[in-house]
């Protein structure tokens, strides 16, 4: 890692966002970090870790034991790193010091040449590490999905934008440079502008795959019942067992059929393996889908 001179930052909701993105990053031949945490370049490791050390496990529930300042994945290609973040939704945390997306900016930020107020500050947190005072350039790049108004997203973002001190505002699949900086946003939508990611997945993998498709939207859809989307959990009352439903009724028809689809080809998995691993979603398709080139292409610009 010792040539890395470009560190893309991209924040996305969920894990399968992260999955897309990473599929769509194969194709352009970046490849997967397993390597140690040492590897990685310093301003990246550093805030890795010390994240890791501000946590007091001691006083952590046994089910939260994670790090959200970990990437979901870590992609490279000869001198760019890319850093994939599963952040959650849009409802980010209101106060600014619990805020991950804003926590995972401000570090970076504070480590861009041109944002540090002593320029012979120069630390091995910002300096590459094979040429002395040889800054990294940082690309930060927003991805939402519209949901029912793309604007919205868009605003969040821009909200952002002033908490970074930025002057100017983004636009969908727009790309702001600055001095030492790029930062840039992408919302997933469908035609009409609302939707998710699973609007251009959904067309993507069913393509060429019609019957299958069409047989487990037709198992879906036969069988749904909603009453009994509802979490099920066993709760005993004055020593005695009963089953409870909790949380509300919930559906997402593409999310479903993807899944039914997947199971064909990965079993007992996940979507976001679903997404990363089955031939749903290919080279060919990735390459002759224009909206997808307008994703790679955020990378590289």
């Amino acid at each position: 890692m010792n040539n890395i001179k470009n560190i893309t930052i991209a924040l996305c909701e969920g894990p399968h966002d992260t999955a897309f993105l990473y599929r769509i990053l194969k194709t352009r031949c970046f490849k997967s970090f397993k390597d140690s945490l040492t590897d990685l370049p310093i301003v990246v490791r550093d805030f890795i870790i010390s994240k890791n050390k501000m946590v007091e496990y001691n006083k952590l529930k046994i089910d939260s034991l994670k790090n959200d300042f970990v990437p979901y994945q870590i992609m490279y290609k000869n001198e760019k790193l890319i850093l994939l973040y599963s952040l959650g939704g849009d409802k980010d945390n209101k106060d600014d010091d619990k805020n991950k997306r804003l926590i995972i900016l401000k570090h970076f930020f504070e480590n861009i040449k041109s944002q540090v107020e002593d320029n012979l500050n120069y630390g091995d947190s910002w300096v590459s590490e094979n040429k002395e005072q040889e800054a990294y350039y940082y690309n930060f790049l927003f991805f939402y999905d519209a949901d029912n108004d793309k604007n919205e997203k868009i605003n969040i973002i821009n909200s952002y934008l002033k908490k970074m001190d930025i002057d100017e505002e983004l636009n969908h699949n727009q790309i702001i440079e600055k001095d030492g900086y790029s930062i840039g946003a992408y919302i997933f939508s469908n035609e009409n502008g609302t939707g998710a990611l699973e609007d251009i997945l959904f067309e993507l993998m069913k393509k060429d795959n019609e019957v299958i498709f069409n047989k487990a939207e037709e198992y879906y859809k036969r069988y749904l019942d909603l009453n009994r989307t509802q979490r099920l959990v066993t709760e005993c009352v004055e020593g005695v067992p009963n089953d409870k439903r909790k949380d509300r009724k919930q559906k997402d028809e593409k999310k479903s059929i993807i899944c039914i689809a997947g199971q064909l080809q990965k079993k007992g998995k996940a979507n976001t393996v679903i997404i990363e691993d089955s031939d749903y979603l290919n080279l060919k398709k990735i390459k002759s889908s224009s909206q997808l080139q307008d994703i790679a292409n955020l990378f590289d610009r």
